[in-house]
């Protein structure tokens, strides 16, 4: 299994994702959850950019669906109770606003593990023509799934408190859609760089473990013709994701 090994901070890769989580600071129900969707998607073409790489239009969609760990709420929003208890407990939150804090530190913390994760898996080749992607896109939804990311939220709660006017400041990080504009942000998690990325490697080495858990073509497996020998199974062994440094 490949190692992740230690990777230089770059703000770009993490600048739409602490938007993302900063979205709940918002204190307008609803408005909160289309600025997050809408930093959400942004995410997978800003870190292929960084990288020199382009994503097909369905693994941008992908990359850029709501986990389970990141929002639940939305899809839920058809459903009447389900609204109304999402409306109390945004409003609440407004008015307690330490709760938002506490909320969009766990969302800023998640969705630097996504973020970390998506480079890691632009930068192995998995999303590249000819690779796997569907594969590589099951596996990174499933470790997002499992994740613990409980060990940011300290530091990712020292970023969601140091804005003051969150408002105007995600609205021109929106609209200019420039990781320039939110970059005293990155200054926290610059700063505790080295401490934070080992809980950042966790999710990658998670991938690692199962991208090589891969299943084999449907031809590999299929069933030998009668009076045919087995033979072999075709194709190289699968290896983990290079180490991307």
């Amino acid at each position: 299994m490949a190692r992740a090994e230690p990777r230089d901070f770059d703000w770009r890769v993490y600048a739409d994702a602490t938007c993302a989580g900063l979205s709940a600071l918002i204190p307008i129900p609803l408005v909160d959850l289309a600025f997050e969707r809408s930093f959400r998607r942004r995410m997978p073409a800003a870190i292929a950019r960084v990288h020199g790489r382009k994503l097909r239009p369905e693994e941008r969609a992908r990359l850029g669906r709501s986990s389970s760990r990141l929002l639940s709420v939305a899809g839920c929003l058809m459903l009447p109770l389900a609204g109304v208890r999402y409306l109390a407990r945004v409003v609440w939150r407004k008015v307690v606003y330490v709760l938002a804090v506490a909320d969009a530190a766990s969302l800023v913390s998640a969705y630097w593990h996504r973020a970390y994760l998506m480079e890691h898996v632009i930068r192995a080749g998995h999303l590249d023509p000819g690779a796997d992607a569907d594969w590589a896109l099951v596996v990174f939804s499933r470790v997002l799934d499992e994740a613990d990311t409980s060990p940011l939220v300290g530091l990712a709660r020292q970023v969601a408190a140091a804005p003051r006017r969150i408002g105007g400041l995600l609205r021109r990080a929106r609209r200019q859609d420039s990781p320039g504009v939110t970059e005293t942000l990155g200054e926290i998690l610059r700063s505790h760089w080295g401490a934070a990325e080992g809980s950042l490697q966790a999710v990658a080495l998670r991938y690692n473990e199962l991208y090589v858990q891969r299943p084999p073509p449907p031809s590999e497996t299929a069933a030998p013709q009668a009076g045919a020998g087995v033979a072999e199974p075709a194709g190289a062994r699968l290896d983990g994701p290079p180490a991307v440094g």
